[in-house]
C-alpha cells in the first residue's frame, strides 16, 4: 500500500489563512447587519427625495438642535394624532393616504408652502428641511425607523413650518 503525502508549505498556509479571516469578516457583518442598528435611523427619504434627518427628543421649530440652521416660520400647524383631514386655520394642509408602514402624503392649499416639517414618533422625529424653496406636497413621510423591529415609528404628530408663497425666497 502506497500512501501519498502533500507537503504543507507556506503559500498554503497563508490561503488558509487568508480564507479564515475573510470567513471571520464576513460572519462579522452578517450579525452586525442582521443584529440591526443600535438606536433609531431617520430612513428613506420622501418621495419627492428629501433625505430626512433624525432629531432626538421631542423637538419643535422653536427647540431645534444648534447644529440646525433657525427656521422662520409665518405659521406653524401641528396635527396631533395624525390623521387623514384637513388642518390649520383655514384648512390649507391635507393629509392623505396614511399607509400601514407609518407614511403619509400631504399637500398645501392657498399660498402657503412648508419649508420644514417635523415628523414624530418613539423617542425621536423625523426633520424634512425644504429650504429654500419650499413645498406644496411630498408623499411617503414618516418618523425614524425603529431599532427594535426595523419598522417606522408610528405617527404621534406632525409640526409644519409654512411661509406665504413666496416669502421664503
Amino acid at each position: 500500500m502506497r500512501v501519498t503525502t502533500r507537503a504543507t508549505t507556506r503559500s498554503t498556509r497563508a490561503r488558509w489563512g487568508a480564507r479564515c479571516v475573510g470567513l471571520g469578516l464576513t460572519t462579522a457583518l452578517a450579525v452586525a447587519f442582521a443584529a440591526g442598528p443600535a438606536s433609531a435611523v431617520a430612513g428613506a427619504p420622501s418621495a419627492s427625495g428629501e433625505q430626512p434627518v433624525e432629531v432626538p427628543g421631542n423637538p419643535t421649530f422653536d427647540s431645534l438642535p444648534a447644529s440646525i440652521s433657525p427656521f422662520t416660520c409665518d405659521r406653524i400647524v401641528k396635527v396631533d394624532p395624525v390623521t387623514a383631514g384637513s388642518f390649520g386655520d383655514d384648512d390649507e394642509i391635507t393629509i392623505s393616504n396614511i399607509g400601514t408602514d407609518n407614511t403619509f402624503d400631504f399637500t398645501i392649499s392657498d399660498d402657503f408652502a412648508a419649508i420644514g416639517v417635523i415628523v414624530k414618533g418613539g423617542p425621536v422625529a423625523n426633520l424634512y428641511d425644504y429650504r429654500p424653496t419650499g413645498i406644496q406636497a411630498d408623499q411617503e413621510l414618516h418618523a425614524p425607523v425603529n431599532p427594535a423591529n426595523m419598522t417606522y415609528y408610528g405617527l404621534s404628530h406632525v409640526d409644519f413650518c409654512l411661509v406665504e408663497d413666496g416669502s421664503n425666497t
